[in-house]
């Protein structure tokens, strides 16, 4: 299955529902949530930093997460993160 199938078939994991906030002259991006979050000095460093979280996550829940209560939900995300490179996940981030 491709991402692009994945988008379709899941819509919620298709949307991105992370946040972006500046703050004390750097920008923080999350997703209410989840555990994920990452900053950064720019705009940019703070989305590229979120792209290592996400793939940190989708280690993480494919090793131990995957039976955890709270995370067991996330297997759309999961595989969305998975079947995108970096440059998709980017552009997921900021829609």
């Amino acid at each position: 299955m491709d991402a692009d199938r994945l988008r379709y078939y899941l819509p919620a994991a298709a949307r991105s529902r992370a946040q972006v906030v500046s703050e004390d002259g750097g920008w923080s991006i999350f997703i209410p949530g989840l555990p994920i979050a990452a900053d950064g000095h720019t705009f940019n460093e703070a989305i590229t930093e979120m792209v290592g979280a996400l793939r940190e996550y989708a280690e993480d829940w494919q090793d131990h997460l995957l039976d955890a209560p709270n995370h067991r939900q996330n297997w759309g995300l999961v595989q969305l993160i998975s079947l995108n490179d970096d440059d998709q996940l980017r552009e997921w981030l900021v829609g």
